[in-house]
């Protein structure tokens, strides 16, 4: 029985890719390189800030000055254009009044996971939240995923994970968790099916479908 739920962040719960494209080409820029698109950018994000700089200035090699310019411009350009996606609020909100406890997993580093969440809303809704720098390891490794049954006081099969990602349910797998894995998210260009979701689902209302999901 499903006791708990937690959810990724970018590209579950919040549509960031236009602030996080933003950021990447005011770092571009500054690093004498062309802007690029959101086709381009959706496919670095998902292994934290630092991990999707690489990628966006893998052209130079070594930019040791990447990542400070990146976080100058992301953390300016935060909630500017990122959205949660349609219906995300009144799914934690039903979820919680079903009293399911819900907890936020996210590899954003906190430093802009945080204000991201408080200023869209999200933040009441969670237990807890998790970010890419709370724990010594991030997804896809088990660690949050296991930390919170511990803080749940939950079996791994009581808790489950909803993510866009491979990441999300690679790290809910090595738990021993069920995941929900949702399309037209951040997958790197992959399908998420081809991850082996227990679930895969096309929107987040459809959550609220799951059988394992209703009342509590």
């Amino acid at each position: 029985m499903i006791k708990a739920v937690a959810f990724d962040l970018d590209g579950t719960l919040v549509h960031s890719l236009p602030d996080l494209v933003w950021a990447a080409n005011a770092m571009r820029r500054q690093l004498g390189l062309a802007a690029v698109g959101e086709d381009k950018v959706s496919q670095w994000v998902g292994n934290g800030i630092s991990k999707l700089v690489e990628r966006a200035s893998q052209e130079l090699g070594e930019a040791p000055q990447a990542l400070a310019l990146f976080e100058a411009a992301y953390q300016s350009h935060l909630a500017v254009a990122s959205r949660p996606y349609d219906g995300a609020l009144a799914v934690l909100t039903e979820l919680g009044r079903r009293g399911f406890a819900l907890a936020l997993v996210t590899n954003k580093a906190s430093r802009f996971a945080i204000p991201l969440v408080r200023d869209l809303g999200l933040e009441p809704h969670f237990e807890h939240i998790l970010c890419g720098d709370s724990l010594a390891a991030k997804k896809p490794d088990p660690l949050p995923l296991t930390w919170l049954c511990q803080r749940f006081d939950l079996a791994p099969a009581e808790l489950l994970m909803v993510g866009d990602s491979k990441n999300d349910i690679q790290a809910a797998q090595a738990a021993g968790c069920p995941s929900v894995g949702l399309t037209g998210g951040y997958n790197y260009g992959e399908d998420i099916g081809l991850s082996n979701p227990d679930f895969t689902l096309d929107s987040l209302a459809a959550l609220l479908e799951l059988p394992a999901l209703q009342q509590r």
